[in-house]
């Protein structure tokens, strides 16, 4: 596939603010037969009438190598039923906090079917600019049935759509079952408690791709993250900060969960862990300054999440370090494959773990009732009178206050660093990472980018070396751990994954404390 040349850094949300409003929340879910069972035969559903079921066709247009997917945007023809065919554009909301919200426009088709020429200039202009002018063509369809009912709640009126089909690409089709909740009218927390509730009652996986997306997926394309755009104003409120920040972190963790489900990658163990460690620093952080609030509760459940993630990540990293850096030479000792086969037989365990977790109630409830959370702005009918007034003032002063004590802590527990215990040192290293993760939260208040991105790196490099002497008792770790699970003792391997350890950490040791002098010599970039 030829690489598409992508648009300037959120030039397509630019774009869009010309355009009329018209967003859509939208929520949801993927199934099986059966589940579209269990949601017919709810008792939650019984008085809400459902229509007949009606024949959907929609056909998905772009160029062959996806221009406009990779720029968020999805152009569609729907024939439903007898009605008269409509071609719809989708793309990014402008000030866009989530994956469940999009620009959605409507026009009746032409005469002829699919006619770009319908929509109003700005549209088209958008379009021309993303695809470079490229010739848009079918490449993508969906065939299926849906039946819809309306639920009128809490002044929200939520549409429920269930719909049975094929997704077809590449003449080859595959299973459709979906259940979509989209907000018609009112909040979105009223709609998402909802769809939380009928999901957790009829097992439903939650999904992050449109049809669209889903099908270039099908079809081998790659689907790019649906990060959320980053405020960048130095008046911004704390208030905003917060929506911005934890909507943030939490698109970071959802958006390598389809990743995890279709390749069980090691990149998308890895930045799940990521997400949800930013996550929950920013949530400590704050639930250390607002402590009658949530954020205390979400950190805890994020901790929970993580850590069990941790056993796949561990298989991940020793994997890498062991059979593609030390043991990854022709001569690595013979009872390497010992270890090998016990550390496959390990991280099998570990991903099966890892999936039932990721597909669990509690990990779909955590991501709808942060999302909730999120929509209503929790912290704000939650905190007292006098945090209220610190909520509604500039981001700023609240960054250099938590940067300021986060980076006091780190250089106390630096102090004679060569000379502290392992314990010592991972608590070090414990604590540069909160200000790793924080500084790299507020970075967009400060209008000193290149700073920044010169500070998170030599901050970066100090963990690096740290983390090498942390390897070491992690090597230990992993080897007590697969030795039950391998065929045969593997004292060679052992002793070399070991001996190959203590040199790294012997090496990281020299540059250790001359790494975190410069560090602290250098002028912090929030000042």
């Amino acid at each position: 596939m030829a690489k598409v040349k992508p648009l300037p850094p959120n030039s397509t949300v630019a774009a869009l603010a010309s355009l009329p409003l018209n967003a859509e929340f939208e929520l949801k879910f993927t199934t099986d037969a059966h589940g579209l069972r269990r949601v017919a035969s709810l008792k939650a559903l019984e008085k809400y009438a459902f229509s007949r079921r009606q024949h959907i066709r929609a056909t998905y247009y772009d160029t062959p190598d996806g221009a406009l997917l990779q720029q968020g945007i999805s152009l569609r023809l729907r024939q439903s039923g007898r009605k008269r065919p409509v071609q719809t554009f989708k793309g990014p909301t402008q000030n866009q906090r989530s994956a469940f919200e999009r620009t959605e426009i409507e026009i009746p088709a032409g005469p002829d079917g699919f006619d770009l020429a319908g929509f109003d200039h700005d549209i088209r202009e958008l379009i021309a600019k993303a695809t470079h002018d490229l010739a848009i063509e079918e490449q993508y369809t969906t065939d299926f049935y849906r039946r819809t009912a309306i639920v009128l709640l809490d002044a929200c009126e939520i549409e429920i759509a269930v719909d049975d089909g094929q997704f077809i690409t590449n003449g080859q089709a595959h299973p459709l079952q979906e259940v979509e909740f989209e907000l018609k009218s009112g909040e979105p927390a009223s709609a998402i408690d909802f769809a939380k509730s009928i999901a957790l009652a009829a097992g439903l996986q939650l999904e992050f791709t449109s049809k669209a997306e889903r099908c270039a997926l099908l079809a081998g394309m790659i689907v790019p993250e649906h990060r959320p755009v980053r405020a960048r104003h130095a008046g911004l409120s704390l208030d905003a900060c917060i929506h911005a920040l934890l909507s943030d972190c939490l698109q970071h963790f959802i958006d390598h969960i389809r990743p995890f489900r279709d390749e069980h990658s090691p990149h998308s163990v890895h930045q799940m862990r990521v997400g949800l460690r930013r996550l929950r620093a920013a949530l400590k952080m704050l639930g250390k300054a607002f402590p009658e609030t949530s954020f205390r509760a979400f950190a805890d459940r994020a901790r929970i999440l993580a850590g069990g993630l941790g056993e796949a990540r561990d298989c991940d990293a020793f994997q890498q370090l062991a059979f593609g850096e030390c043991l990854a030479h022709s001569s690595r000792p013979a009872d390497s494959e010992y270890l090998k086969e016990g550390l496959e037989t390990l991280r099998a365990k570990a991903y099966k773990s890892a999936s039932m977790l990721v597909e669990s109630p509690e990990t779909l409830s955590f991501i709808l009732d942060i999302l909730a959370y999120l929509a209503r702005s929790g912290w704000l009918s939650e905190a007292s009178e006098a945090h209220t007034v610190v909520l509604a003032a500039p981001a700023q002063n609240f960054a250099r206050a938590i940067l300021d004590d986060l980076f006091k802590r780190a250089r106390k527990r630096g102090k004679d660093l060569l000379q502290r215990s392992d314990e010592e040192r991972h608590e070090f290293r414990i604590a540069l990472k909160n200000l790793r993760y924080n500084a790299g939260c507020f970075t967009a208040l400060f209008a000193a980018p290149k700073a920044a991105k010169s500070w998170l790196a030599d901050l970066g490099e100090l963990q690096d070396l740290l983390g090498l002497h942390n390897d070491l008792a992690n090597a230990q770790m992993m080897l007590e751990r697969i030795t039950p699970l391998a065929k045969e003792p593997f004292p060679q391997a052992a002793g070399f994954v070991m001996g190959w350890h203590a040199r790294q950490s012997d090496t990281a040791d020299k540059s250790l404390e001359k790494a975190w002098k410069q560090l602290k010599a250098q002028k912090v970039f929030w000042l």
